[in-house]
């Protein structure tokens, strides 16, 4: 396989799929950001960790609970999050690991592995520097080197058993769009200049001005707009405006000042400079992201069915004893 970043992971990050499935294919960047951030503290030893706990069991053979306790702290967060929430998220983060653990076990059957190269090209294909290597994550270069490079062989199982057999034909992408034909319909829009202030007394008396000439719009927009746009033109879809002001800003003809509109607390006029109705689109121009949208749901459907057939071979069991939490995930004692 090329040493350049796996075709894999460019498509399923595209793609867009769920956290739980994705597995983590920028492990690097985000051990990486972490180093950077704390580069300039003094790093406190970390508890030694209970080697003889037991987590869980996959086919038989056990896994640490401190490797789960790397895993928590290099995918958890910063954010204090306490009671059920915390409960149901390290749940769902202990379910992920032992699904990569799950995957990480079929890639020896399979033969699939991840040079040193392959590791280099990436690092390299991110921007990680190898100083930035010797920082990363504060365990070392060589750690989290491994790191990496497990991250690197999920995606290559999940690419070689997986996504290279997803396929979506023409026929699938034309029914698709023949079916749903509101997802493919650009709405109305409207192209507007606007004064935001805040006092109605203000806005009173530029509406006045404006209405006997509106050619001075953008000039009082300039003058005394609190809007960062200063009366600039921009487009909104009539979903991006607020309920309440869709009507009247509809209502108006080219050129036209709107009435003086309350909003936020805050008082509002603006010039419609065009109107852009809604078009139906053509499949050549929706043709792209029909094929992402297939091949994302496929890719997750074939994801768990080859997951599943996995756990049939090595069977998950957790050892819910061993956890200083909740545990509300989908493997039993």
């Amino acid at each position: 396989m090329s040493t350049k970043r796996h075709p894999a992971i460019d498509r399923w990050i595209a793609c867009g799929l769920p956290l739980r499935r994705l597995l983590a294919p920028t492990l690097a960047l985000a051990l990486l950001a972490c180093a950077r951030g704390e580069k300039d503290q003094a790093a406190a030893p970390p508890p030694a960790p209970d080697q003889g706990r037991v987590v869980a069991t996959i086919g038989g053979e056990p896994v640490p609970y401190a490797s789960f306790e790397r895993y928590l702290a290099d995918n958890a967060g910063d954010d204090t999050i306490e009671g059920e929430q915390e409960d149901t998220i390290k749940s769902r983060l202990l379910d992920q690991f032992l699904e990569e653990r799950l995957l990480l076990r079929a890639a020896g059957g399979l033969k699939i592995s991840v040079s040193d190269a392959e590791i280099d090209a990436y690092l390299r294909d991110i921007g990680v520097s190898e100083g930035e290597t010797e920082a990363a994550g504060g365990e070392g270069k060589e750690a989290f080197r491994e790191k990496v490079r497990q991250s690197l062989v999920y995606q290559k199982v999940k690419d070689e058993t997986v996504l290279s057999k997803v396929q979506v034909t023409a026929g699938e992408v034309e029914d698709y769009f023949r079916k749903q034909p509101d997802q493919f319909r650009s709405p109305r829009a409207v192209v507007l200049r606007q004064i935001l202030i805040d006092d109605r007394s203000l806005a009173d008396r530029l509406r006045g001005t404006l209405a006997s000439d509106p050619s001075r719009f953008e000039e009082q927009a300039r003058e005394h707009s609190v809007a960062p746009d200063r009366g600039q033109a921009r487009m909104y879809t009539e979903e991006e405006l607020p309920v309440e002001l869709r009507e009247p800003l509809f209502a108006l003809q080219q050129g036209q000042v709107s009435p003086v509109l309350e909003h936020a607390q805050r008082y509002l006029l603006f010039q419609l400079v065009r109107k852009i109705e809604a078009q139906e689109q053509n499949l050549a121009d929706v043709k792209r992201r029909i094929q992402m949208e297939l091949f994302q749901k496929k890719g997750e459907q074939a994801l768990e069915r080859f997951i599943a057939d996995l756990k049939k071979e090595m069977e998950i069991r957790v050892n819910r004893s061993a956890l200083p939490f909740g545990y509300s995930g989908d493997y039993r004692n």
